[in-house]
C-alpha cells in the first residue's frame, strides 16, 4: 500500500524516469520526424495527419478522463486504470516497430498514436493523484520537480542510447540490425517499450490506499458519470480558484502540446536536420528542460508555484517570439535552450499546485479535470498552426500560434488570485 515514505517518493518519481521517454522520443523529436518525411507521402501532409493524430488524442482525453477519474473516484480502484492504461502505452511502442516507411502505413501509424498517446495522458492524470499519497504538503514542490527532472534525464540517455546504437554505427544494434527499411530508426520504438516496462515496474507494483468498493456496477456507474462530470464543473465553480486556474492551464498547456507536436519537425524543416542532429538538438533541450525542473522546485520552495509560473510564462513567450524570428542556427539553438529551460518549471510547478489546492476527498474527479484541462482544446493548437502554415506557407507563422496561447497564459496567470494559506511557502514572511 502506498505511503508517505521515501520508498514511495523515490518508485514515485522512478515512473517519470520511465514514461517521459514517451513524449520525448515519440511524440516530440525522433518519431514525427520519421513520420512526417518517411512515412507520408510529403513532409507536408505528414505535419497535416500528426495535427489530426494528436487532436483526436486530445478530444477522446477531454472525454474520458474525467470519466474514468470518477468511476475510480466511486469503485477505489485506481491502481487497476493506472496499470491498464500504462500497459497499453507500454503495447503502442512496441507497435511502432511495424510502421514501413510507405504511406501505406499512415493509417496504422496515426493509430498507434492516438491510442498511446491516449494512454499517456489517462495513465498520467492518475499518477498525478498519488503526490499526496506519498509526500508531505511541505515535500510536494520538491518531489514533483524532482519527479519532471528525472524524466527530462532519463529522455537524454534514452535519447544517447538509441544515438549511439541505431543512428550513428553503420551496423545498427551491433549488428543486429540494418539500416534497410529505416529498421534502424523503428527500432526507437520497441527500445521505449522496453525501457518504459522495465522502470515502471515498481509503480505499478505498489497500490492505493484499500477503501470499501462500491456496490454500484461499472455500467451504472459509467452512466453517472456523465452527469457527474456536469457536477464536478459546478463543483469547481464553487471554488473559484480552482476553476480559474484550470482555465488558465488549459490555455497555456496547449502551447505547450503544440511546441511539443511540432518542435522537432519544425527545427528538422527549417534547418535541414537530419536524425543525427535532431537527436543532438533533443538531448540538449531535454538537458536544459530537466535543469530548469530542479530550479523549478527550488523557486516554488521559496516563491511558489504561481509566482514561477508568472516568470516562467514571461519567459517562454518572450523567447519563443524571439526563436520564430531568427535565422541563423547558432542563435536558435542558443534561444531554443534558453526556453526549454522553462518548460520543465511550467509543467512542475503546474501539478505542484494543482496537488496543493486539490480537495483531498475528490482527487481523482479534480485530477480528471486537471487532464481535461491539459486536453479538451488541445485540437486548436495544431488546428491553427496549421491553419496559418498553409496560408502563409511559412512555418514560422504558423509556430507564432504557440506565443498567442503563451502570452495569453501568462496574462491569467497574474490574474489569478489563490488563498494565500494554499501556497504560503516555508520562508517566514
Amino acid at each position: 500500500m502506498i505511503k508517505k515514505d521515501r520508498y514511495h517518493q523515490f518508485v514515485w518519481c522512478l515512473y517519470d524516469w520511465a514514461h517521459t521517454v514517451w513524449p520525448v522520443l515519440i511524440i516530440t523529436f525522433v518519431f514525427p520526424n520519421y513520420f512526417t518525411q518517411n512515412v507520408a507521402a510529403t513532409p507536408l501532409e505528414g505535419s497535416v495527419y500528426w495535427g489530426h493524430a494528436l487532436t483526436i488524442s486530445g478530444i477522446l482525453t477531454a472525454i474520458l478522463a474525467p470519466i474514468t477519474g470518477l468511476i475510480a473516484d466511486t469503485l477505489h480502484n485506481t491502481s487497476f486504470w493506472f496499470r491498464t492504461l500504462t500497459i497499453i502505452n507500454i503495447i503502442c511502442a512496441f507497435l511502432l516497430w511495424y510502421v514501413l516507411p510507405d504511406s501505406s502505413y499512415v493509417l496504422y501509424a496515426i493509430s498507434v498514436i492516438i491510442i498511446g498517446s491516449l494512454a499517456f495522458e489517462l495513465s498520467t492524470a492518475f499518477y498525478n493523484t498519488y503526490l499526496t499519497d506519498i509526500a508531505e504538503p511541505d515535500d510536494i514542490s520538491k518531489i514533483s520537480g524532482v519527479a519532471w527532472g528525472v524524466g527530462y534525464f532519463a529522455g537524454i540517455i534514452c535519447l544517447v542510447i538509441c544515438l549511439m546504437t541505431l543512428v550513428l554505427p553503420k551496423e545498427p544494434l551491433f549488428g543486429l540490425l540494418s539500416t534497410q527499411n529505416a529498421a534502424n530508426i523503428r527500432a526507437i520504438g520497441p527500445i521505449i517499450g522496453t525501457w518504459y516496462l522495465i522502470f515502471s515496474i515498481p509503480m505499478l507494483c505498489v497500490s492505493s490506499p484499500k477503501k470499501a468498493k462500491s456496490c454500484k456496477s461499472l455500467s451504472k456507474i459509467t452512466s453517472m458519470a456523465y452527469q457527474q462530470l456536469i457536477h464536478s464543473v459546478q463543483k469547481s465553480k464553487s471554488t473559484s480558484y480552482i476553476y480559474y486556474y484550470l482555465i488558465v492551464r488549459m490555455i497555456y498547456t496547449d502551447g505547450i502540446n503544440t511546441l511539443f507536436a511540432f518542435a522537432g519537425i519544425y527545427a528538422a524543416s527549417t534547418y535541414n536536420m537530419g536524425f543525427e542532429d535532431i537527436m543532438y538538438f533533443a538531448i540538449a533541450c531535454n538537458l536544459s528542460a530537466g535543469l530548469g525542473c530542479f530550479l523549478g522546485g527550488w523557486s516554488d520552495s521559496n516563491f511558489g508555484e504561481q509566482r514561477t509560473l508568472q516568470f516562467s510564462l514571461t519567459s517562454i513567450s518572450i523567447l519563443t517570439t524571439a526563436l520564430l524570428l531568427v535565422n541563423n542556427i547558432v542563435h536558435f539553438w542558443i534561444l531554443a535552450l534558453i526556453a526549454t529551460l522553462f518548460v520543465g518549471p511550467i509543467q512542475s510547478s503546474s501539478r505542484s499546485l494543482m496537488a496543493k489546492i486539490c480537495p483531498e476527498e475528490s482527487k481523482g474527479e479534480f485530477f480528471g479535470l486537471y487532464a481535461l484541462s491539459g486536453r479538451i482544446t488541445s485540437f486548436l493548437g495544431p488546428m491553427l498552426l496549421t491553419y496559418l502554415t498553409q496560408v502563409s506557407q511559412s512555418q514560422a507563422v504558423g509556430m507564432s500560434a504557440i506565443v498567442f496561447f503563451f502570452a495569453i497564459g501568462t496574462i491569467g496567470m497574474f490574474i489569478l488570485r489563490i488563498p494565500r494559506h494554499l501556497v504560503l511557502t516555508l520562508k517566514p514572511e
